[in-house]
């Protein structure tokens, strides 16, 4: 059996690791939150619209981007992350990751796949951060 000894490294809570990281956050009441890091780079921090979407290819990912129209995901005003509503995604992305518990946050992409001129940020929902 392997001795693992703790130091400041491997001992830190899961927020400070996280801190500044592009992340996603999803609960089961339907509530998206978006890292600030992610939020700037989208440019919705403090209000905007976004769109949020499963994907249904072989590999298990989602995608978020910043919607310029009047058909995305209303994003509250808050200074501190991008958060909004949109139950049935969250359901169905928490369906695809496996995920079986409350609330769960996910890692994104550090580089958006651009397509029509719009960029595209994957969620990586094969490895869920579990508090």
């Amino acid at each position: 059996m392997a001795l693992i000894v703790y130091n400041r490294e491997n001992s830190r809570p899961q927020e400070v690791t996280y801190k500044g990281k592009r992340t996603i956050n999803l609960d089961s009441r339907g509530t998206v939150y978006l890292s600030k890091t992610m939020s700037i780079e989208l440019g919705i921090l403090g209000g905007g619209r976004v769109n949020l979407r499963p994907r249904t290819t072989r590999r298990v990912t989602g995608i978020v981007c910043r919607a310029d129209d009047s058909e995305g995901f209303i994003v509250w005003k808050d200074k501190r992350c991008a958060r909004f509503s949109a139950g049935f995604i969250v359901q169905r992305l928490m369906r695809q990751a496996k995920v079986e518990r409350k609330s769960v946050q996910f890692m994104m992409a550090r580089m958006p796949v651009e397509i029509g001129g719009v960029a595209y940020y994957k969620i990586l929902l094969s490895n869920p951060i579990l508090r």
